[in-house]
């Protein structure tokens, strides 16, 4: 449940770390643009370069650079000359699910949950394309309601970042039934992210989440919560509504629903870490506070520490 009233929130810092002014910005295009540049500027200040990264990077060929290092499969995708700057060899095919249910919407403080989802996808896309990776798309509420199979070109890429900027947080989540149907919509073995506050039965997810893995090669998983729904930052009488069931109202003392709350999401969360963890998925709790840069870094690093690109 979520409360009626929104909580403000002081953000004083810059347009390029606050995720809440990058998410303002008009276009999932522009906003993928200055994640990822602004993540590779920061990869590119670091000793390790080439050594925390699983994702390559190209940059246009210059007189006088090695041959031996022209991306000759990017030449013929774009017919341009590219230098390969990290090992990219991959051929990745990647499938974005993004849960756009009613819940999705809750802002406590000007960014919902699903557009920081869209936003973080489009970045996670727009990495990928920048190697020539295939990207596609996956949105649901109570069901699949749009799929877009993964392709690499820029056009695509421009109609998945589309499609995501038309998503509008509506209906209820059925995670377990999504998971199954998207079991059967995707063919061939790649990876599969997905974005979503999973506020639904743990039990049904879980066993979703492993019929995915065990048909596809990799999964990860994005567990999205508000600021607030993290902290229950309330101290008085609050009417909280259900977002999925907008009849379904309750007025009571907040101070007395905190720890029985707080103590119930710890346990929803550590039996989906625990489940991820045990099927061999990559588990990342992120709240709509954290930098997309942050959470893009994290992402990268539990993979290279699994081994896995």
């Amino acid at each position: 449940m979520a409360p009626e009233s929104r909580a403000t929130a002081a953000a004083d810092r810059s347009p390029l770390v606050d995720p809440h002014e990058i998410s303002q910005l008009h276009s999932l295009e522009l906003v993928a643009r200055v994640v990822v540049d602004g993540f590779l500027r920061g990869v590119h200040r670091s000793p390790y370069r080439g050594s925390s990264v699983e994702f390559a990077e190209n940059r246009p060929y210059v007189p006088g650079d090695e041959i031996a290092r022209i991306d000759w499969r990017a030449y013929g995708k774009t017919d341009r000359l590219y230098l390969r700057e990290f090992e990219d060899e991959t051929n990745l095919r990647m499938t974005l699910l993004v849960d756009a249910s009613a819940s999705m919407g809750f802002a406590s403080a000007g960014t919902s949950k699903l557009r920081y989802a869209c936003c973080l996808a489009a970045a996670l896309g727009h990495l990928l394309f920048r190697q020539l990776d295939a990207v596609g798309l996956m949105a649901f509420r109570e069901d699949l309601t749009r799929r877009v199979p993964p392709r690499a070109s820029r056009a695509h890429l421009d109609g998945v970042l589309g499609e995501l900027e038309k998503l509008t947080p509506a209906g209820r989540t059925d995670l377990g039934l999504v998971l199954r149907k998207a079991v059967e919509a995707i063919t061939g073995r790649g990876l599969v992210v997905l974005f979503s506050d999973l506020l639904d039965d743990p039990t049904s997810i879980l066993r979703g989440l492993a019929r995915l893995r065990t048909a596809r090669s990799d999964v990860v998983v994005f567990h999205l919560l508000d600021p607030a729904e993290r902290e229950f930052p309330y101290t008085t009488w609050t009417v909280f509504r259900d977002a999925e069931s907008p009849g379904e109202r309750l007025r009571a003392d907040a101070r007395w629903l905190r720890r029985a709350y707080l103590d119930g999401l710890h346990d929803h969360i550590e039996r989906l870490r625990r489940g991820c963890h045990a099927s061999h998925i990559d588990y990342q709790l992120v709240d709509t506070s954290t930098p997309f840069d942050v959470a893009l870094s994290r992402f990268l690093t539990a993979r290279r520490k699994r081994g896995v690109r």
